[in-house]
């Protein structure tokens, strides 16, 4: 096939009337019960030179654990030191209180329910170095003496900052918040190409339950959790500008996850895990997502801690060269952290190689094929708004362990963002005011079918 005597359109076509005549073939293997390979062409792959061990386990290194180990190990996960959380026997993390088991003063042992840091007579416990050693052993086949920190500082300082991939739904406690999906992996690898694009080297870890992972940023001295948030939230939008994000989850990942001590704040699990380890879980990962066989040197050794100028150096960086790519004299608008989804960011011309290709069905699909990400992620956020009981339970002082701060109506399918029916003048315009040309192919019903063939209606829109 001669690929030069094809224009940019015929060559999308040509990719695409592909893609569906091996949707077929699939289909027609899958009726005769024959296998055959199942990955996505359309999801974004990090090369890699090694296979994934499917024993995860032996490929670690069994360290004797001294005092000197754990005040290393504290060293890097230096969290609260007056309260901690310790995993029950039936999953889910409870904060340590002296008067836990004693009945004339502890509520919930009398049966009443109530939030631990509501109750008068709370009494933390506070975290002791033979505490983390237990954890470390991981003697207990039940997982209750698994540690889960506190990283807000009581002075609203942090001294990491971590995303936390697990699954928090309802429920999700009993299988050690295991994702049912495979979207977080992916999520994972694109965040981790987000930091390493960007000069930041992150320490990713496969959590307890093997199907979940944290993403830890580690600081020199204690910085204030709100200049800590704002270079995560900076982070991931410098990403954005060139990698891909699926999700708006990202934002609501950020661990600490408010800028100012006015409680305990959220809790994040320790890794290593002894117990978990056994099975290459609550272990550090490399990009093919097998364990790195001595888990304390990479962590002592060759992990990076940023100190307050690397962290302001970046910032100042990022937020100019994103000035810079939207036409903003001003760095004040960067610097009020407003979401994605309320941002007003126009589309760039640039960003499309041809014409933007629509379909619309059940949906609005958005061919992605000649789109650049930032793009692609600028059209997601159309399909994203504010959470309304993220908001109101944050109003009254409530948990949002369960909510996300965003609701997302889209998806991507095949190579195609779907957003609701109802964005679609807001899709034109957007193109419009950019220069955009863009096609628009109507394949939605039209009534009953009379047995006839379809015909499709093509609208171009030229700028």
């Amino acid at each position: 096939m001669n690929i030069e005597a094809y224009n940019l359109d015929s060559l999308r076509k040509l990719v695409r009337d592909l893609q569906d005549e091996n949707k077929r073939l699939k289909m027609q293997l899958e009726k005769a019960n024959i296998a055959y390979e199942s990955d996505n062409p359309f999801e974004e792959k990090i090369e890699t030179n090694e296979e994934y061990d499917p024993d995860q386990g032996e490929r670690i290194l069994s360290k004797y654990i001294t005092e000197d180990l754990v005040n290393k190990y504290f060293a890097m996960f230096w969290g609260r030191t007056d309260v901690y959380a310790k995993r029950g026997t039936k999953g889910g993390y409870f904060p340590q209180c002296n008067h836990r088991w004693t009945e004339r003063i502890c509520p919930k042992q009398r049966g009443e329910k109530i939030n631990c840091e509501a109750c008068g007579h709370r009494e933390w416990t506070k975290l002791e170095p033979r505490k983390i050693i237990e954890h470390l052993l991981g003697c207990r086949e039940d997982g209750a003496d698994v540690l889960g920190i506190y990283p807000l500082l009581p002075d609203g300082t942090c001294r990491f900052l971590v995303f936390d991939f697990d699954n928090h739904e309802k429920g999700a406690e009993k299988t050690d918040f295991a994702n049912d999906d495979e979207e977080w992996h992916e999520e994972v690898d694109a965040l981790r190409r987000i930091c390493e694009s960007n000069g930041i080297t992150p320490l990713v870890e496969r959590s307890r339950s093997g199907r979940g992972a944290h993403v830890w940023i580690f600081f020199k001295k204690p910085v204030s959790a709100a200049l800590a948030r704002n270079f995560g939230f900076l982070l991931l939008d410098k990403g954005s500008a060139s990698i891909n994000l699926k999700s708006f989850h990202y934002y609501d990942r950020m661990y600490p996850s408010q800028d100012v001590a006015s409680s305990i704040g959220n809790l994040i699990a320790l890794p290593l895990q002894g117990q978990a380890l056994k099975s290459g879980n609550s272990a550090f990962v490399d990009k093919n997502w097998n364990a790195y066989p001595d888990q304390w040197d990479i962590l002592l050794n060759h992990t990076e801690k940023l100190s307050l100028e690397d962290i302001e150096e970046h910032m100042k960086k990022w937020q100019t060269e994103l000035a810079e790519k939207k036409g903003i004299v001003s760095l004040e608008a960067l610097q009020s952290r407003p979401k994605p989804w309320k941002k007003k960011d126009g589309f760039v011309k640039s960003d499309v190689v041809g014409k933007m290709h629509i379909v619309l069905g059940d949906g609005i699909y958005v061919d992605t094929l000649n789109l650049m990400p930032r793009l692609q992620n600028q059209i997601r956020s159309m399909a994203a708004f504010d959470n309304p009981i993220f908001y109101k339970n944050k109003r009254l002082g409530y948990s949002n362990y369960y909510n996300f701060s965003a609701i997302y109506m889209g998806k991507d399918i095949d190579g195609y963002i779907r957003i609701p029916r109802g964005l679609r003048d807001n899709l034109c315009t957007s193109c419009k005011e950019a220069g955009i040309e863009y096609e628009i192919i109507d394949h939605r019903e039209k009534g009953r079918s009379s047995g006839k063939n379809h015909f499709y209606a093509f609208r171009t829109h030229k700028a």
